[in-house]
């Protein structure tokens, strides 16, 4: 007889943790289901003289709980689901099986839950909902369409492409902000070492000689003394912006005029426009090809747009749209781009709404991929002038003094 260690879930959703001996693991699985137990884990080595290895089973499989699902976990389920589904496994066959496969304790335990209410005779889609981490609302809303329409193998590999997507645009967004930023601060740590360490030891050499200095080196001590006497404030200055302005964004008020701001700064603001629309439109469209009504997808989007400009115009126009107006006109308006209102219009008569808007964010990712790559061609080698042309000043500056003292001249 071997030992093993399982974690069930029972026909209430409550957890049944134990020990127990059986010949081999299916004979162990087998007893489990005739108890009624839905099996969420099991692992050989419990019994005699293996209690230490199933103290750190146990340990590593709290541990794991407590790590929540990421978008990788998600994805990975719905491709698992896809591909089972296609293969012609149930839901419930689908659910059991991905359970078993995963590594992620919290997945298991929410695809048991979920098995659980498909059990009771709830829908697939009602049992879904309980589980926010795993299913937004826009995973549940494509579910419920598929589950009307009997795709749901098709919905599970759209949800997992969207999920991607999204991550890429991410991404891509990272870049074009962190990779100036990272330069930003090596330049400002350059020209910090600097103004601290260099000029000062230049200052006292300088005035110990007793002479007129050149005014290039009399306006870097100047410089330098106004950076000592204030730095500190600016710096404090500068990292109560940095904390205060995601705190501001919590309230929505001031997360409208921040969002609105930060779209009107030079590149960054186009950069920020381009991301969004890749994002929302290739959404848009994946949604109104799975059934969808454009009042529904426009409400799914304005949640998922990131900023609080794109997210009033999307809502403002699924109101339009529930009001009875044509898509085109719902879309009218400054605050989304006039190629987007034209898009719509042409998917609107010819009646491939879908296609067009899926269409347009593909069009969109392939220009942010262009201005990502704009805005770091463009920011590096002003960063890498402006730190050159600080540290060429101060040794201009300080050679030219040099001169100066040592002709007299």
């Amino acid at each position: 007889m071997t030992g093993f260690t399982y974690l069930c879930l029972t026909a209430q959703g409550a957890e049944a943790r134990g020990q127990m001996d059986a010949p081999d693991e299916a004979a162990a699985r087998r007893q489990l289901r005739e108890r009624g137990l839905k099996i969420l884990s099991i692992a050989e080595g419990v019994a005699s003289g293996r209690g230490v290895i199933a103290i750190l089973n146990g340990y590593v499989y709290g541990i794991s709980r407590l790590r929540s699902i990421s978008d990788v976990d998600r994805v990975l389920f719905f491709r698992q689901m896809q591909l089972m589904l296609k293969a012609g496994h149930t839901v419930l066959e689908a659910l059991a099986a991905t359970a078993r496969l995963t590594a992620k304790a919290r997945l298991a335990d929410s695809l048991g839950r979920v098995a659980v209410g498909i059990q009771r005779g709830s829908s697939f889609s009602v049992a879904c909902s309980g589980e926010k981490e795993l299913f937004d609302r826009l995973a549940l809303k494509l579910i419920e369409a598929g589950e009307a329409s009997g795709e749901l193998g098709l919905v599970f590999e759209r949800l997992a492409a969207l999920i991607e997507r999204r991550g890429e645009v991410r991404r891509q967004l990272a870049t074009a902000l962190v990779y100036p930023g990272f330069v930003l601060l090596s330049a400002i740590g350059v020209v910090s070492f600097l103004v601290i360490t260099v000029i000062p030891r230049f200052a006292l050499f300088l005035n110990g000689r007793g002479k007129a200095l050149p005014w290039e080196a009399q306006t870097m001590l100047d410089v330098s003394d106004w950076l000592g006497k204030w730095g500190g404030t600016i710096g404090v200055i500068a990292v109560a912006f940095a904390v205060g302005i995601p705190l501001l964004r919590r309230a929505p008020p001031a997360r409208r005029v921040i969002d609105r701001a930060v779209l009107v700064f030079p590149v960054l603001g186009v950069t920020l426009v381009v991301a969004a629309m890749a994002q929302v439109m290739w959404i848009f469209g994946v949604l109104v090809k799975s059934r969808l009504t454009v009042l529904e997808s426009l409400r799914i989007c304005a949640q998922v747009s990131g900023n609080a400009t794109f997210t009033d115009a999307l809502s403002q126009a699924a109101d339009d749209v529930l009001a009875g107006k044509s898509l085109t006109v719902a879309f009218e308006g400054p605050s989304l781009p006039q190629l987007v209102q034209h898009m719509a219009a042409v998917g609107e008569k010819s009646g491939q709404l879908d296609m067009v808007m899926e269409s347009l964010g593909e069009h969109y990712q392939k220009l942010l991929d262009a201005r990502v790559k704009l805005l770091a061609a463009m920011i590096e080698p002003v960063l890498i002038v402006t730190v050159g042309g600080v540290v060429g000043f101060v040794y201009f500056a300080f050679f030219k003094a040099m001169m100066t003292i040592s002709t007299g001249a």
